[in-house]
């Protein structure tokens, strides 16, 4: 690993953002948990902490912890919630909430994370005025400064994900012809609400020719592919457990099929799988480009997880996410942009926020270089 790359471009990370609450139950064993939170019955609580959440906080704040300059574009409210979001915000970076849109009239997106112990995190989330978010919501100078452009978590976004896409696909046909290379990532849509309802296939097919890097995990692109299948693997009680190899391929490959150029599928504790196009779809990604494409080309990487001790998985792909496009950023091999994914989302999960685990990019690579054991191989 290159410690002393440096980054090429500034990057922007756009799209779903909210305030998370943290209820105080460390202290609590998940089984005492379901037995006492019952109709009736108060369940004493550790203090309640805030934390920045959504894939703007996530993503964007690993990326500015890893040493790139990041813009954070996003949609909230003037209410409560918001202005311990932006308080939040100040406290990391005087600028870092310059770029968020207050809309007076709308509430902030705000996250409950149930996470007591033994138990994995549940979740109570309101989008507020994340559902409205377009193309206008990006500020266009932003666009002339930076070389890359993140979106987040359309798949929360009423406006992006319901109808035909065309919203969705919008904002990246722009951010393509101001000459940036594009990355998005998905969250998983929910099977009562639009996200669920909507045709992602249709979606996919108008907006991959215009994304350069495609980051879902497993999870979310088997749901929007392939439902009926997930489902499937879902009632055994863990998908990624039950994610075969030439499934993961599969996936990946009908994504590059669909006009994208890089994929990257997060597999959770099983490390990622990076897919590839060839050089011609490469030759159009973009003001990030790496300098040597044809290292880029036709790639299938399987990259193992890194061995930690884990405190919380809140934000681990997001910041994953952040490690591949900090690597990419700086131009480093396919091979160092992987492991650099994975280092940061290891690091994430050695705490219980989004945000405290995160290592500079010299402390990262360092880690991984003195010979971080890998948990085991995919």
């Amino acid at each position: 690993m290159d410690r002393t790359a440096k980054p090429r471009f500034p990057a922007i990370s756009a799209g779903f953002v909210c305030l998370d609450i943290f209820p105080g139950l460390a202290h609590i064993d998940g089984n005492e948990f379901d037995r006492n939170f019952i109709p009736g019955r108060a369940v004493e609580i550790d203090a309640t902490t805030f934390a920045t959440g959504g894939s703007v906080s996530n993503t964007g704040m690993a990326l500015v912890k890893l040493g790139i300059e990041t813009r954070l574009i996003g949609r909230i409210g003037k209410d409560p919630y918001g202005e311990i979001l932006q308080q939040i915000y100040r406290q990391r970076g005087k600028n870092l909430a310059d770029d968020l849109h207050i809309i007076p009239d709308e509430a902030t997106g705000h996250t409950y994370v149930i996470d007591p112990n033994g138990q994995e995190r549940r979740f109570l989330f309101h989008p507020g005025s994340n559902d409205h978010f377009g193309l206008e919501d990006v500020p266009e100078e932003s666009l002339d400064q930076a070389g890359l452009f993140h979106f987040g978590y359309p798949s929360s976004i009423k406006r992006l994900s319901a109808g035909d896409g065309n919203d969705l696909t919008a904002i990246y046909l722009h951010a393509k012809q101001k000459g940036l290379t594009t990355s998005m990532d998905t969250s998983m849509p929910d099977p009562t609400r639009f996200s669920g309802q909507a045709d992602w296939k249709n979606i996919f097919r108008k907006v991959l020719p215009y994304t350069d890097l495609f980051l879902p995990s497993f999870e979310e692109i088997l749901f929007m592919l392939d439902r009926e299948r997930f489902e499937r693997l879902n009632r055994s009680g863990d998908v990624i457990a039950r994610a075969e190899k030439p499934l993961i391929r599969d996936l990946a490959d009908q994504l590059l099929e669909m006009g994208a150029g890089i994929v990257m599928l997060k597999l959770g504790y099983r490390g990622l799988y990076l897919r590839t196009a060839k050089i011609d779809r490469l030759n159009r990604l973009g003001r990030a480009a790496p300098s040597n494409l044809a290292a880029w080309e036709d790639l299938m990487i399987y990259q193992p997880s890194y061995k930690v001790s884990v405190a919380g998985t809140t934000g681990a792909g997001d910041a994953c996410i952040a490690g591949l496009l900090a690597a990419f950023l700086r131009d480093t091999s396919p091979d160092d942009a992987v492991k650099a994914a994975n280092g940061a989302g290891a690091c994430c999960c050695e705490k219980p926020d989004a945000f405290s685990g995160i290592q500079s990019w010299e402390q990262m690579c360092d880690r991984i270089d003195n010979g971080w054991e890998i948990v085991q191989e995919i």
